[in-house]
């Protein structure tokens, strides 16, 4: 029963600080509304919608259909991503590329820049979406 209680309060307090951060990134003048229910904040660099992408985002870039992300992932997790799980397989200390195809919600990521290539080639992005 304890552990139930726990799980409740713990989603409880997800959702608390979701909320909390959604409503601080609406009011932010920081931020970029990317469409489809995406929104980038300028102040903690990361991606906020169906599909979150986590601080420290170098570089974005988007239009009606993809949104392309170059990152350095943070040396640790942030509590907000606690109920996702993100593995970096070469180390926090790399850079990684996402491309989100947003009105499928899919997310590519994180990916080293060879596999950030086959799978652009693959959507065959513009030019402008292809991050070096």
């Amino acid at each position: 029963m304890d552990k139930i209680i726990k799980n409740i309060f713990s989603l409880i307090v997800s959702l608390f600080l979701l909320t909390f951060l959604l409503l601080s990134t609406l009011f932010n003048t920081n931020s970029k509304d990317l469409g489809d229910g995406f929104i980038y904040n300028g102040d903690n660099r990361h991606i906020l919608g169906p599909i979150d992408i986590p601080p420290n985002i170098i570089t974005y870039n988007y239009d009606e259909h993809f949104i392309t992300v170059k990152q350095k992932p943070q040396a640790y997790d942030n509590v907000i991503y606690d109920t996702m799980e993100y593995h970096y397989p070469q180390g926090r200390d790399t850079i990684y590329y996402w491309l989100i195809v947003k009105k499928e919600k899919k997310i590519f990521g994180p990916l080293n820049y060879n596999d950030f290539k086959k799978v652009i080639n693959k959507y065959n992005l513009s030019i402008k979406l292809r991050l070096k």
